[in-house]
């Protein structure tokens, strides 16, 4: 397996080129644009395989942890009514409640400090939404939220990049077209930070209509499953995609089951 900390790519940017706060303004009105290909259709399959995993009962309170537009809480309702979304971002909070009505709960909230109690049986956390923060203190305190709110055994489901087939394959430069405007995406690794870093320009009739920034940290599969550890929570199973094949190095996706320690 790829040593991550062995790459280091020509074209990475300065460090200082994506802010610490990137996502105070990536996840604005602009997001479901520039991700208009993640639908509540493609996240079927995930949100059936997260329930499946996780057990999820019609009586269980669970918490969709960054629920951005709300197209996996879709499915989710139809297992749980308890089911909550949390969100930083007030325009996918916006588009999450025109999405799923007046049933759920929504809630803005910052992933380092959850306004919730031990409450939840299952937190679910889909499509890398997680080592954000360029503190890594910042991401040890999200984790230790998730353990937080769940009750004594209650389950995580975390669903995140495979860094070790991701990072090498980076590709530095791309472009498409996306609700009627031309979306230009550059990435590079720091190998020092070990982040991955995107920039998004946003065209429109040939102008820029935006300049973005995104940043997550590329844990592998042993430095999550101590993170996740250090929380508080134990790891019990890993897959390589939502259609349950194993992890491996080639796997899409890195998906981790975990429950809280009944001492945590």
């Amino acid at each position: 397996m790829t040593d991550l900390r062995d790459i280091v790519r020509a074209d990475a940017p300065p460090n200082g080129d994506v802010p610490p706060d990137w996502f105070e303004a990536a996840f604005g009105e602009l997001y479901p644009v520039i991700y208009a290909h993640r639908t509540p259709e493609s996240a079927l399959p995930e949100a059936e395989f997260a329930c499946a995993q996780t057990e999820l009962a019609a009586g269980d309170c669970a918490l969709d942890l960054c629920c951005g537009t709300g197209r996996h809480m879709v499915h989710l309702l139809r297992h749980a009514q308890g089911l909550t979304g949390a969100d930083y971002s007030p325009a996918l909070l916006r588009q999450a409640r025109g999405t799923l009505g007046a049933g759920p709960m929504l809630v803005r909230a910052d992933m380092r400090q959850l306004p919730f109690y031990g409450q939840f049986d299952v937190v679910f956390n889909f499509f890398t939404s997680f080592g954000y923060f360029a503190d890594e203190e910042d991401n040890r305190r999200a984790a230790r939220e998730m353990a937080r709110v769940l009750k004594p055994g209650g389950r995580l489901f975390m669903d995140y990049m495979n860094a070790a087939r991701d990072v090498p394959r980076l590709v530095a430069h791309s472009e498409r077209d996306a609700g009627g405007r031309r979306i230009v995406e550059r990435r590079s690794y720091d190998a020092v930070l070990r982040r991955v870093n995107k920039t998004i320009e946003v065209l429109r009739d040939g102008h820029t209509e935006a300049r973005l920034n995104e940043s997550v940290r590329a844990y592998e599969r042993d430095e999550l499953c101590a993170l996740l550890e250090d929380a508080g929570l134990c790891v019990q199973r890993s897959f390589g995609a939502c259609d349950g094949r194993p992890f491996d190095a080639e796997a899409p996706r890195l998906i981790l089951l975990a429950a809280k320690r009944q001492d945590a």
